[in-house]
């Protein structure tokens, strides 16, 4: 099972990270977590070594779970075991950064 990163350690070092949208382009188009890189589920695994080196990979969805899990399950088969997903997804994140503003 992938493990979650949690959106106060994405807050601590976010360079830390390389996010990945794995939404479709209308969800991406319409909000998105800053910085995250849009890669449809359906093509993650095509797509694979866009993954920068030195830097834990992170999936995201709407709300956290489905989607950004089975993304991170699919990146540790294919090489990258840190893979994570991220805590309440990009609707989480949204909230966060409403409260922080």
């Amino acid at each position: 099972m992938a493990k979650m990163l949690t959106l106060t350690t994405l807050a601590a070092d976010p360079d830390h990270f390389h996010l990945i949208d794995v939404r479709d382009a209308d969800d991406y188009a319409a909000a998105h977590v800053t910085g995250a890189v849009h890669i449809p589920l359906s093509g993650l695994e095509a797509r694979v070594d866009e993954i920068p080196a030195g830097k834990t990979p992170v999936t995201i969805c709407g709300k956290g779970g489905g989607r950004s899990t089975e993304g991170a399950i699919l990146l540790k088969k294919v090489g990258h075991p840190d893979a994570l997903w991220l805590e309440g997804g990009t609707t989480g994140w949204l909230a966060r950064h409403k409260q922080d503003s």
